[in-house]
This record gives structure tokens, sequence and C-alpha cells, in this order.
């Protein structure tokens, strides 16, 4: 078979075209996966900043009742329609680890209320006592550390969730 000027010129313009259609179908492919991405993670980062806001409402009321031994707000709010709504985002968005350490975190900080319930008959009539001086208060104070150490444990999550480097497909 003899090699035209015609036909060099239809194949380089076949080959020229196919290369063509190829690298725009991967740079559309890559915007898509990158825009999708970027879809997920705006959505991830406002299931992460609920959880945060949430979660610092109890450690403002774990050093409301350490102060006065009255609780504070957050605690007595009916908040179990907006925790199930964050904890329903959150098994969609986040991570195995953090949907642990928030776990660990929510029943450390309800075995917290339950040990103040216990103490508390008289609704914060009166000032905590000092360590040592009353069993329940101290139960209190212990199930606050735990609750305490379940919450960095769920900052660190957090962090290191939101801080990965995620690799970028060519």
């Amino acid at each position: 078979m003899n090699l035209t000027p015609a036909i060099a010129a239809l194949m380089g313009a076949g080959i020229t075209g196919s290369l063509t259609l190829l690298a725009g179908l991967s740079t559309q492919w890559l915007t898509r996966s990158r825009e999708r991405e970027q879809r997920v993670w705006e959505r991830r980062a406002g299931v992460y900043e609920d959880l945060l806001v949430v979660h610092r409402e109890f450690a403002d009321d774990r050093r409301k009742v350490r102060r006065t031994g009255v609780m504070g707000e957050a605690q007595r709010a009916d908040l179990s329609e907006g925790m199930a709504r964050i904890e329903a985002k959150l098994e969609i968005y986040g991570s195995r680890k953090l949907i642990d350490a928030h776990k660990r975190h929510f029943e450390a900080t309800k075995d917290w209320f339950v040990a103040f319930v216990k103490w508390d008959p008289q609704a914060g009539s009166s000032k905590p006592p000092a360590p040592g001086a009353d069993p329940e208060w101290d139960r209190v104070l212990e199930k606050m550390g735990v609750a305490e150490e379940a919450e960095k444990g769920l900052m660190a999550e957090i962090r290191r969730d939101t801080h990965v480097l995620r690799r970028r497909p060519l």
C-alpha cells in the first residue's frame, strides 16, 4: 500500500482528533471529580461546625457546673432532634474514627449528666462541695474528667480529618 499525502493527512487528522477528544474527556472527568470532592467537603465542614458548636456547649456547661454546681442551658435543653440530625449527617460524611470519637464523647457526656442529676437533688441550690467531701460530687467530677478526655479525642479527630492532605487526581 502506498501512503499518499492525502491518506497521511487524513490519518494525522484522525489521530489528532482522537487525542483532542481524549484530552477533552479527561479534563471534563477530572473537573467533575474535583467539583464533587469540593461539594462533599463543604457538606462535611458544615456537619463538623454543627458538631463543634454542640460539644462546645457541653464543655461550657461542664465548666459552669464545676464552678457553681448549677447546670447550664445546653444540658437542660432538648437537644435530641438536633443531635439526631448531626449524627445522621455525620454517618454520611464523617470518617469511621470521627463517628466513633463522637459516640465516645456523647456517651461520656451522658454519663456525666446522669451523675450530676444523681448528685443534684436541690437543683443547684448549693455550691459544689470540696473534692472528697461528698462521694456523689466526686463521681460527678470523675465523669466530668472522662467527658473532657473524650472531648479532647473528638477535637483531635476533627482536626485530623479536616487537615489531612488529600491527593488530587492527575
